[in-house]
Protein backbone atom coordinates (compact mmCIF):
# COMPACT_ATOMS: atom_id res chain seq x y z
CA UNK A 1 0.00 0.00 0.00
CA UNK A 2 1.19 3.52 -0.77
CA UNK A 3 2.70 5.03 2.43
CA UNK A 4 0.99 8.38 1.86
CA UNK A 5 -2.40 6.74 1.51
CA UNK A 6 -1.73 4.65 4.61
CA UNK A 7 -0.80 7.75 6.57
CA UNK A 8 -3.89 9.65 5.37
CA UNK A 9 -6.23 6.80 6.20
CA UNK A 10 -4.77 6.21 9.63
CA UNK A 11 -4.78 9.88 10.59
CA UNK A 12 -8.40 10.22 9.47
CA UNK A 13 -9.44 7.32 11.68
CA UNK A 14 -7.38 8.54 14.64
CA UNK A 15 -8.67 12.13 14.41
CA UNK A 16 -12.23 10.81 14.18
CA UNK A 17 -11.54 8.81 17.34
CA UNK A 18 -10.38 11.87 19.23
CA UNK A 19 -13.27 14.07 18.11
CA UNK A 20 -15.76 11.41 19.04
CA UNK A 21 -14.51 11.57 22.63
CA UNK A 22 -13.75 15.24 23.08
CA UNK A 23 -15.92 17.44 20.88
CA UNK A 24 -19.13 15.69 21.92
CA UNK A 25 -18.20 14.12 25.22
CA UNK A 26 -21.69 14.77 26.57
CA UNK A 27 -23.06 12.06 24.28
CA UNK A 28 -21.34 9.56 26.56
CA UNK A 29 -23.78 10.34 29.32
CA UNK A 30 -25.47 7.11 30.34
CA UNK A 31 -28.41 9.11 31.68
CA UNK A 32 -29.62 12.06 29.56
CA UNK A 33 -29.76 15.37 31.38
CA UNK A 34 -33.18 16.62 32.53
CA UNK A 35 -34.67 19.23 30.23
CA UNK A 36 -35.36 21.69 33.06
CA UNK A 37 -34.97 22.22 36.80
CA UNK A 38 -37.82 22.08 39.28
CA UNK A 39 -38.02 25.84 39.72
CA UNK A 40 -40.40 28.19 41.50
CA UNK A 41 -40.85 31.95 41.82
CA UNK A 42 -37.35 32.38 43.31
CA UNK A 43 -35.56 30.48 40.53
CA UNK A 44 -35.51 31.61 36.92
CA UNK A 45 -34.81 29.41 33.91
CA UNK A 46 -32.85 32.27 32.30
CA UNK A 47 -29.22 31.29 31.72
CA UNK A 48 -27.04 32.59 34.58
CA UNK A 49 -24.56 35.32 33.77
CA UNK A 50 -20.83 34.70 34.04
CA UNK A 51 -20.34 37.44 36.60
CA UNK A 52 -18.89 37.84 40.06
CA UNK A 53 -21.82 36.41 42.02
CA UNK A 54 -20.52 37.56 45.44
CA UNK A 55 -21.22 41.15 44.42
CA UNK A 56 -24.95 40.37 44.60
CA UNK A 57 -24.62 40.27 48.40
CA UNK A 58 -23.88 44.00 48.38
CA UNK A 59 -21.13 43.57 50.99
CA UNK A 60 -17.97 45.49 50.10
CA UNK A 61 -16.06 43.74 52.89
CA UNK A 62 -16.82 40.32 51.39
CA UNK A 63 -15.85 41.51 47.90
CA UNK A 64 -12.53 42.86 49.21
CA UNK A 65 -11.79 39.63 51.07
CA UNK A 66 -12.41 37.52 47.98
CA UNK A 67 -10.12 39.70 45.90
CA UNK A 68 -7.38 39.31 48.52
CA UNK A 69 -7.89 35.55 48.71
CA UNK A 70 -7.61 35.20 44.93
CA UNK A 71 -4.33 37.09 45.04
CA UNK A 72 -2.79 35.41 48.10
CA UNK A 73 -4.29 31.96 48.73
CA UNK A 74 -1.52 29.37 48.60
CA UNK A 75 -3.67 26.49 47.39
CA UNK A 76 -4.84 28.61 44.47
CA UNK A 77 -1.30 29.69 43.67
CA UNK A 78 -0.25 26.02 43.68
CA UNK A 79 -3.06 25.27 41.22
CA UNK A 80 -1.79 28.09 39.00
CA UNK A 81 1.71 26.59 39.09
CA UNK A 82 0.27 23.25 37.98
CA UNK A 83 -1.22 25.04 34.98
CA UNK A 84 2.21 26.40 34.12
CA UNK A 85 3.71 22.92 34.43
CA UNK A 86 1.06 21.49 32.11
CA UNK A 87 1.67 24.27 29.60
CA UNK A 88 5.41 23.59 29.62
CA UNK A 89 4.78 19.89 29.06
CA UNK A 90 2.46 20.73 26.15
CA UNK A 91 5.11 22.98 24.59
CA UNK A 92 7.64 20.19 25.13
CA UNK A 93 5.41 17.82 23.18
CA UNK A 94 5.10 20.39 20.37
CA UNK A 95 8.89 20.47 20.18
CA UNK A 96 8.71 16.97 18.71
CA UNK A 97 7.82 18.57 15.37
CA UNK A 98 11.17 20.37 15.29
CA UNK A 99 14.52 18.87 14.31
CA UNK A 100 17.23 18.34 16.89
CA UNK A 101 20.36 20.28 15.97
CA UNK A 102 23.68 19.78 17.67
CA UNK A 103 27.20 21.14 17.34
CA UNK A 104 30.17 18.88 18.05
CA UNK A 105 33.86 19.85 18.09
CA UNK A 106 36.89 17.74 19.04
CA UNK A 107 40.65 18.08 19.10
CA UNK A 108 42.04 14.54 18.93
CA UNK A 109 45.59 13.87 20.12
CA UNK A 110 46.05 10.11 20.12
CA UNK A 111 49.05 7.80 20.16
CA UNK A 112 48.88 4.00 19.85
CA UNK A 113 51.44 1.65 21.39
CA UNK A 114 53.84 0.01 18.95
CA UNK A 115 54.45 -2.89 21.33
CA UNK A 116 50.90 -4.21 21.01
CA UNK A 117 51.43 -5.43 17.45
CA UNK A 118 52.85 -8.90 16.61
CA UNK A 119 56.11 -7.27 15.66
CA UNK A 120 57.46 -4.24 17.37
CA UNK A 121 56.76 -1.01 15.55
CA UNK A 122 56.99 2.66 16.13
CA UNK A 123 54.11 4.22 18.03
CA UNK A 124 51.45 5.78 15.83
CA UNK A 125 50.61 9.40 16.57
CA UNK A 126 47.35 10.88 15.34
CA UNK A 127 46.40 14.49 15.71
CA UNK A 128 43.44 16.18 14.07
CA UNK A 129 40.70 18.73 14.60
CA UNK A 130 37.09 17.97 13.73
CA UNK A 131 33.79 19.87 14.05
CA UNK A 132 30.36 19.11 12.64
CA UNK A 133 26.74 20.21 12.77
CA UNK A 134 24.35 17.29 13.30
CA UNK A 135 20.62 17.20 12.60
CA UNK A 136 18.06 14.58 13.62
CA UNK A 137 14.43 14.90 12.60
CA UNK A 138 11.63 12.42 13.21
CA UNK A 139 9.08 12.60 10.43
CA UNK A 140 5.56 12.31 11.85
CA UNK A 141 4.51 9.70 9.32
CA UNK A 142 1.66 8.16 11.33
CA UNK A 143 0.79 10.92 13.78
CA UNK A 144 2.66 9.86 16.93
CA UNK A 145 3.96 13.39 17.55
CA UNK A 146 0.52 14.79 16.76
CA UNK A 147 -1.11 12.57 19.39
CA UNK A 148 1.53 13.42 21.97
CA UNK A 149 0.94 17.12 21.36
CA UNK A 150 -2.82 16.57 21.43
CA UNK A 151 -2.57 14.75 24.76
CA UNK A 152 -0.43 17.56 26.19
CA UNK A 153 -2.84 20.21 24.97
CA UNK A 154 -5.88 18.50 26.50
CA UNK A 155 -4.04 17.97 29.79
CA UNK A 156 -3.12 21.65 29.77
CA UNK A 157 -6.79 22.56 29.21
CA UNK A 158 -7.79 20.18 32.00
CA UNK A 159 -5.30 21.84 34.37
CA UNK A 160 -6.87 25.24 33.64
CA UNK A 161 -10.26 23.85 34.54
CA UNK A 162 -8.78 22.40 37.72
CA UNK A 163 -7.64 25.93 38.55
CA UNK A 164 -11.11 27.29 37.79
CA UNK A 165 -12.64 24.70 40.12
CA UNK A 166 -10.17 25.68 42.84
CA UNK A 167 -11.08 29.32 42.28
CA UNK A 168 -14.80 28.67 42.65
CA UNK A 169 -14.20 26.52 45.72
CA UNK A 170 -12.05 29.22 47.32
CA UNK A 171 -14.59 32.00 46.71
CA UNK A 172 -17.40 29.79 48.03
CA UNK A 173 -15.45 28.74 51.11
CA UNK A 174 -14.58 32.31 51.91
CA UNK A 175 -18.14 33.56 51.42
CA UNK A 176 -19.52 30.67 53.47
CA UNK A 177 -17.15 31.27 56.40
CA UNK A 178 -17.75 35.01 56.20
CA UNK A 179 -21.50 34.45 56.45
CA UNK A 180 -20.95 32.12 59.41
CA UNK A 181 -18.89 34.85 61.08
CA UNK A 182 -21.65 37.41 60.61
CA UNK A 183 -24.25 34.89 61.83
CA UNK A 184 -22.36 34.29 65.09
CA UNK A 185 -21.92 38.02 65.55
CA UNK A 186 -25.65 38.59 65.02
CA UNK A 187 -26.45 35.87 67.55
CA UNK A 188 -24.14 37.54 70.02
CA UNK A 189 -26.03 40.80 69.56
CA UNK A 190 -29.30 38.91 70.10
CA UNK A 191 -27.90 37.42 73.30
CA UNK A 192 -26.67 40.81 74.55
CA UNK A 193 -30.04 42.42 73.84
CA UNK A 194 -31.84 39.62 75.64
CA UNK A 195 -29.49 39.93 78.58
CA UNK A 196 -30.62 43.54 79.03
CA UNK A 197 -34.25 42.45 78.84
CA UNK A 198 -33.65 39.60 81.27
CA UNK A 199 -31.88 41.91 83.72
CA UNK A 200 -34.96 44.12 83.71
CA UNK A 201 -37.21 41.12 84.37
CA UNK A 202 -34.90 39.93 87.14
CA UNK A 203 -35.16 43.37 88.72
CA UNK A 204 -38.97 43.13 88.58
CA UNK A 205 -38.99 39.74 90.31
CA UNK A 206 -36.62 40.98 93.02
CA UNK A 207 -38.83 44.01 93.63
CA UNK A 208 -41.95 41.87 93.84
CA UNK A 209 -40.14 39.42 96.14
CA UNK A 210 -39.06 42.25 98.47
CA UNK A 211 -42.67 43.47 98.65
CA UNK A 212 -44.01 39.96 99.27
CA UNK A 213 -45.76 39.68 95.92
CA UNK A 214 -43.48 36.95 94.49
CA UNK A 215 -41.63 33.92 95.76
CA UNK A 216 -37.92 33.29 95.90
CA UNK A 217 -38.51 30.73 93.17
CA UNK A 218 -39.45 33.51 90.76
CA UNK A 219 -36.17 35.29 91.50
CA UNK A 220 -34.14 32.08 91.12
CA UNK A 221 -35.82 31.20 87.80
CA UNK A 222 -35.30 34.72 86.43
CA UNK A 223 -31.66 34.62 87.46
CA UNK A 224 -31.24 31.17 85.85
CA UNK A 225 -32.46 32.45 82.48
CA UNK A 226 -30.26 35.54 82.77
CA UNK A 227 -27.11 33.57 83.65
CA UNK A 228 -27.82 30.97 80.97
CA UNK A 229 -27.91 33.66 78.30
CA UNK A 230 -24.71 35.24 79.64
CA UNK A 231 -23.04 31.82 79.55
CA UNK A 232 -23.68 31.61 75.79
CA UNK A 233 -21.56 34.72 75.10
CA UNK A 234 -18.10 33.07 75.54
CA UNK A 235 -19.13 30.22 73.25
CA UNK A 236 -20.22 32.68 70.56
CA UNK A 237 -17.00 34.68 70.96
CA UNK A 238 -14.98 31.49 70.50
CA UNK A 239 -16.95 30.70 67.35
CA UNK A 240 -16.33 34.24 66.05
CA UNK A 241 -12.58 33.93 66.65
CA UNK A 242 -12.56 30.54 64.94
CA UNK A 243 -14.24 31.93 61.82
CA UNK A 244 -11.76 34.82 61.66
CA UNK A 245 -8.91 32.32 61.91
CA UNK A 246 -10.35 30.25 59.05
CA UNK A 247 -10.79 33.34 56.88
CA UNK A 248 -7.21 34.39 57.60
CA UNK A 249 -5.87 31.06 56.29
CA UNK A 250 -7.96 31.43 53.13
CA UNK A 251 -6.44 34.90 52.66
CA UNK A 252 -2.93 33.59 53.19
CA UNK A 253 -2.52 35.78 56.27
CA UNK A 254 -2.22 35.48 60.03
CA UNK A 255 -5.39 36.11 62.11
CA UNK A 256 -4.03 39.25 63.80
CA UNK A 257 -3.66 40.88 60.38
CA UNK A 258 -7.41 40.86 59.72
CA UNK A 259 -8.92 40.66 63.23
CA UNK A 260 -9.66 44.36 63.60
CA UNK A 261 -11.31 44.45 60.17
CA UNK A 262 -13.73 41.63 60.96
CA UNK A 263 -14.41 41.84 64.68
CA UNK A 264 -16.96 44.65 64.23
CA UNK A 265 -20.33 43.02 63.39
CA UNK A 266 -22.44 43.84 60.35
CA UNK A 267 -26.19 43.61 60.30
CA UNK A 268 -27.49 40.51 58.56
CA UNK A 269 -30.08 40.95 55.81
CA UNK A 270 -32.68 38.64 54.33
CA UNK A 271 -31.60 37.19 51.00
CA UNK A 272 -34.73 36.64 48.95
CA UNK A 273 -33.48 37.45 45.46
CA UNK A 274 -34.45 35.68 42.26
CA UNK A 275 -31.61 33.50 40.96
CA UNK A 276 -31.09 32.62 37.30
CA UNK A 277 -30.32 28.90 37.15
CA UNK A 278 -30.80 28.24 33.42
CA UNK A 279 -31.29 24.64 32.35
CA UNK A 280 -29.31 21.50 33.27
CA UNK A 281 -27.51 21.50 29.91
CA UNK A 282 -25.84 24.81 30.92
CA UNK A 283 -23.79 22.90 33.48
CA UNK A 284 -21.80 21.24 30.67
CA UNK A 285 -20.29 24.58 29.70
CA UNK A 286 -20.29 26.34 33.08
CA UNK A 287 -18.98 23.75 35.56
CA UNK A 288 -15.17 23.55 35.43
CA UNK A 289 -15.15 20.02 36.87
CA UNK A 290 -17.33 18.83 33.97
CA UNK A 291 -15.16 20.63 31.42
CA UNK A 292 -12.09 19.12 33.07
CA UNK A 293 -13.65 15.66 32.75
CA UNK A 294 -14.26 16.31 29.04
CA UNK A 295 -10.67 17.38 28.47
CA UNK A 296 -9.51 14.26 30.30
CA UNK A 297 -11.51 12.14 27.86
CA UNK A 298 -9.88 13.92 24.92
CA UNK A 299 -6.42 13.52 26.47
CA UNK A 300 -6.98 9.82 27.05
CA UNK A 301 -8.26 9.40 23.49
CA UNK A 302 -4.96 10.88 22.32
CA UNK A 303 -3.15 8.41 24.57
CA UNK A 304 -5.01 5.61 22.77
CA UNK A 305 -3.77 7.11 19.50
CA UNK A 306 -0.20 7.02 20.81
CA UNK A 307 -0.62 3.37 21.76
CA UNK A 308 -1.88 2.60 18.25
CA UNK A 309 1.07 4.33 16.56
CA UNK A 310 3.44 2.13 18.57
CA UNK A 311 2.40 -0.71 16.26
CA UNK A 312 3.49 1.28 13.19
CA UNK A 313 6.94 2.10 11.79
CA UNK A 314 8.83 5.31 12.37
CA UNK A 315 10.88 7.31 9.94
CA UNK A 316 13.63 9.73 10.84
CA UNK A 317 16.22 11.70 8.95
CA UNK A 318 19.70 12.04 10.42
CA UNK A 319 22.64 13.90 9.01
CA UNK A 320 25.74 15.89 9.77
CA UNK A 321 28.12 18.23 8.00
CA UNK A 322 31.48 19.46 9.19
CA UNK A 323 35.25 19.59 8.76
CA UNK A 324 38.13 17.41 9.93
CA UNK A 325 41.84 18.04 9.34
CA UNK A 326 45.25 17.17 10.79
CA UNK A 327 46.46 20.64 10.00
CA UNK A 328 44.34 23.43 11.54
CA UNK A 329 45.46 25.72 8.73
CA UNK A 330 43.70 23.45 6.22
CA UNK A 331 40.60 22.97 8.39
CA UNK A 332 38.18 24.82 6.08
CA UNK A 333 39.60 23.50 2.80
CA UNK A 334 37.22 21.61 0.53
CA UNK A 335 39.20 18.46 1.11
CA UNK A 336 38.42 18.70 4.85
CA UNK A 337 34.66 18.69 4.30
CA UNK A 338 32.78 15.66 5.62
CA UNK A 339 29.06 14.96 5.66
CA UNK A 340 26.55 12.17 5.86
CA UNK A 341 22.80 11.79 5.33
CA UNK A 342 21.14 8.79 6.97
CA UNK A 343 17.42 8.20 6.51
CA UNK A 344 16.31 5.73 9.19
CA UNK A 345 13.32 3.37 9.04
CA UNK A 346 12.38 1.48 12.19
CA UNK A 347 9.56 -0.97 12.70
CA UNK A 348 9.28 -3.22 15.72
CA UNK A 349 7.59 -6.35 14.44
CA UNK A 350 7.42 -8.28 17.69
CA UNK A 351 8.05 -7.52 21.35
CA UNK A 352 5.87 -10.04 23.08
CA UNK A 353 2.51 -8.57 24.17
CA UNK A 354 3.91 -5.30 25.51
CA UNK A 355 2.27 -3.07 22.90
CA UNK A 356 -0.99 -5.01 22.99
CA UNK A 357 -1.23 -4.65 26.76
CA UNK A 358 -0.34 -0.96 26.59
CA UNK A 359 -3.10 -0.46 24.03
CA UNK A 360 -5.62 -2.36 26.16
CA UNK A 361 -4.62 -0.32 29.21
CA UNK A 362 -5.07 2.95 27.30
CA UNK A 363 -8.55 1.92 26.16
CA UNK A 364 -9.53 0.87 29.68
CA UNK A 365 -8.24 4.17 31.05
CA UNK A 366 -10.26 6.04 28.45
CA UNK A 367 -13.41 4.20 29.50
CA UNK A 368 -12.61 5.09 33.12
CA UNK A 369 -12.49 8.78 32.16
CA UNK A 370 -15.88 8.41 30.46
CA UNK A 371 -17.26 6.84 33.65
CA UNK A 372 -15.77 9.70 35.67
CA UNK A 373 -17.45 12.17 33.31
CA UNK A 374 -20.82 10.52 33.94
CA UNK A 375 -20.25 10.57 37.69
CA UNK A 376 -19.22 14.23 37.61
CA UNK A 377 -22.34 15.27 35.70
CA UNK A 378 -24.62 13.30 38.04
CA UNK A 379 -22.99 14.91 41.07
CA UNK A 380 -23.31 18.38 39.51
CA UNK A 381 -27.03 17.93 38.92
CA UNK A 382 -27.50 16.62 42.45
CA UNK A 383 -25.63 19.61 43.92
CA UNK A 384 -27.77 22.10 41.99
CA UNK A 385 -31.03 20.39 42.98
CA UNK A 386 -29.96 20.26 46.64
CA UNK A 387 -28.83 23.90 46.66
CA UNK A 388 -32.04 25.10 44.98
CA UNK A 389 -34.17 23.23 47.50
CA UNK A 390 -32.15 24.54 50.44
CA UNK A 391 -32.33 28.12 49.19
CA UNK A 392 -36.03 28.31 48.38
CA UNK A 393 -37.03 26.57 51.62
CA UNK A 394 -34.75 28.81 53.71
CA UNK A 395 -36.42 31.84 52.13
CA UNK A 396 -39.88 30.43 52.91
CA UNK A 397 -38.78 29.79 56.48
CA UNK A 398 -37.54 33.39 56.75
CA UNK A 399 -40.99 34.72 55.93
CA UNK A 400 -42.57 32.81 58.81
CA UNK A 401 -39.73 33.43 61.25
CA UNK A 402 -39.88 37.19 60.91
CA UNK A 403 -43.54 37.12 61.92
CA UNK A 404 -42.78 34.54 64.61
CA UNK A 405 -40.13 36.83 66.15
CA UNK A 406 -42.60 39.72 66.18
CA UNK A 407 -45.26 37.60 67.85
CA UNK A 408 -42.74 36.23 70.31
CA UNK A 409 -41.82 39.75 71.42
CA UNK A 410 -45.47 40.71 71.71
CA UNK A 411 -46.07 37.60 73.84
CA UNK A 412 -43.14 38.48 76.10
CA UNK A 413 -44.28 42.08 76.56
CA UNK A 414 -47.84 41.01 77.37
CA UNK A 415 -46.72 38.31 79.81
CA UNK A 416 -44.55 40.83 81.69
CA UNK A 417 -47.45 43.28 81.97
CA UNK A 418 -49.78 40.57 83.21
CA UNK A 419 -47.16 39.34 85.68
CA UNK A 420 -46.70 42.83 87.07
CA UNK A 421 -50.43 42.97 87.69
CA UNK A 422 -50.46 39.54 89.29
CA UNK A 423 -52.67 38.03 86.57
CA UNK A 424 -50.25 35.22 85.51
CA UNK A 425 -47.53 33.31 87.27
CA UNK A 426 -43.85 33.76 86.50
CA UNK A 427 -43.69 30.50 84.49
CA UNK A 428 -45.60 32.28 81.70
CA UNK A 429 -42.90 34.96 81.59
CA UNK A 430 -40.15 32.33 81.64
CA UNK A 431 -41.67 30.50 78.70
CA UNK A 432 -42.07 33.75 76.77
CA UNK A 433 -38.44 34.71 77.49
CA UNK A 434 -37.04 31.41 76.30
CA UNK A 435 -39.23 31.37 73.20
CA UNK A 436 -38.35 34.95 72.25
CA UNK A 437 -34.63 34.20 72.50
CA UNK A 438 -35.04 30.94 70.59
CA UNK A 439 -37.06 32.59 67.81
CA UNK A 440 -34.53 35.41 67.39
CA UNK A 441 -31.61 32.98 67.31
CA UNK A 442 -33.41 30.80 64.77
CA UNK A 443 -34.10 33.85 62.62
CA UNK A 444 -30.41 34.77 62.54
CA UNK A 445 -29.45 31.16 61.82
CA UNK A 446 -31.93 31.00 58.96
CA UNK A 447 -30.70 34.29 57.55
CA UNK A 448 -27.24 32.76 57.53
CA UNK A 449 -28.60 29.49 56.11
CA UNK A 450 -30.36 31.25 53.25
CA UNK A 451 -27.16 33.14 52.39
CA UNK A 452 -25.16 29.92 52.68
CA UNK A 453 -27.61 28.14 50.40
CA UNK A 454 -27.31 30.99 47.90
CA UNK A 455 -23.52 30.59 47.92
CA UNK A 456 -23.87 26.83 47.43
CA UNK A 457 -26.26 27.43 44.54
CA UNK A 458 -23.89 29.82 42.78
CA UNK A 459 -21.06 27.34 43.36
CA UNK A 460 -23.12 24.43 42.02
CA UNK A 461 -23.98 26.45 38.91
CA UNK A 462 -20.27 26.97 38.28
CA UNK A 463 -20.14 30.74 38.66
CA UNK A 464 -17.04 32.77 39.44
CA UNK A 465 -13.74 33.89 38.03
CA UNK A 466 -11.78 31.72 35.64
CA UNK A 467 -8.16 31.13 34.68
CA UNK A 468 -8.58 33.18 31.50
CA UNK A 469 -9.53 36.23 33.60
CA UNK A 470 -6.22 36.18 35.47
Amino acid sequence: MNPNKLKTAFCAVAILLIHSFSASAQKYLNNPLPEAWRTDSLLSSVSPADDYWWQTFGDTCLTTLIEEAVANNYDLMAAAKRVQVAKSMYNSALAGYSPVIGLNADWVNNQTSGNLAAASADPTLSRYLQADLSVSWEIDLFGKIYFRAKEGKEQYNASKEEYNAAMISLCSQLASNYISLRTYQAQKIVAENNILSQMAILSITETRFNTGLASALDVAQAKTVYLGTRASIPQLEAAIDNQINIIAVLLGKYPNEIYNRLVTPCEQVDFMQIVSVGIPYDLLRRRPDIRQAEYNIAAQAAAVGIAVTDFLPSLSLNGSIGYASHDPAEFFDNASLAFNITPSFRWTLFNGTERIQAHNAAKAQMQATVDNYNSTVLLAVQEVETAMSAYKNAVKQLVFLRELVNQGQITLDLSIDLYKNGLVDFQTVLDAQRQALSYQNTLEETRGSSAQALVKLYQALGGGWSYNNQ
